[in-house]
């Protein structure tokens, strides 16, 4: 397994530079190195695809070796109420099998049943999505941030992360010279919202203090 990787000072001055700068780069090999610990039974691989990203990948489902790709573009970060959410387009979609590769899958792959079209509305069918995925329709999957289970489990964490990023946050995404380029803003959802998100962080440890979990 894969050792964790700590954030260098020198590396870590490099990105408090760029982000006064209002772009923060993030190289596609950092990424490479995180996705190759992800699971031993998936095999990814992640190219430039300007302004988005292609995803190919192997892995065995229902029994069969399933060869797969993608184009993946991101939006920035939309700051609404309570909200973080990125929209993700997935298209170019392809899917591959062998041709006496066993199973439902592989049949319905080598039969083209599958509709590689709108392959977010295939992740909006699942029976059991991720609290993160708001929304899974024709080609947009739409994360919200605010669900990923750290801010889930602290509500303190939650707060702090929607005020800050009320004031700060990442505005645009693109793919160039095998980097991650994240566009920085000021205020992206209006001074109101960055007021009011933080009120609700300056609150919320009263209300804990208050109405403390498990008290009637």
């Amino acid at each position: 397994m894969p050792s964790k990787r700590r954030l260098e000072p020198a590396q870590a001055l490099r990105v408090v530079t760029q982000a006064l700068g209002g772009r923060i780069s993030i190289p596609l090999s950092a990424v490479r190195h995180r996705l190759a610990g992800i699971s031993e039974k998936v095999e990814l691989d992640v190219a430039e695809a300007p302004p988005g990203v292609r995803v190919r990948g192997q892995a065995h489902a229902l029994g069969a070796p399933i060869s797969f790709s993608a184009r993946i573009d991101a939006s920035g970060v939309e700051v609404r109420g309570e909200q973080r959410t990125i929209r993700l387009r997935l298209s170019e979609v392809a899917l591959a099998t062998e041709d006496d590769a066993p199973g439902p899958l592989a049949d319905a792959i080598r039969n083209g049943m599958i509709d590689t079209a709108n392959p977010a509305t295939l992740i909006g069918n699942m029976i059991s999505l991720p609290d993160m995925i708001v929304s899974a329709e024709g080609q947009d999957v739409i994360l919200d941030l605010m669900k990923l289970p750290a801010f889930q489990r602290d509500e303190l964490h939650r707060a702090a992360f929607a005020a800050a990023t009320s004031y700060l946050c990442i505005t645009g995404i693109e793919v160039a010279d095998d980097a991650i380029e994240l566009s920085l803003g000021l205020l992206p959802g209006g001074p109101t919202e960055a007021a009011l998100s933080t009120a609700r962080a300056a609150l919320t440890p009263v209300v804990r203090f208050l109405w403390p979990e498990g008290r009637s």
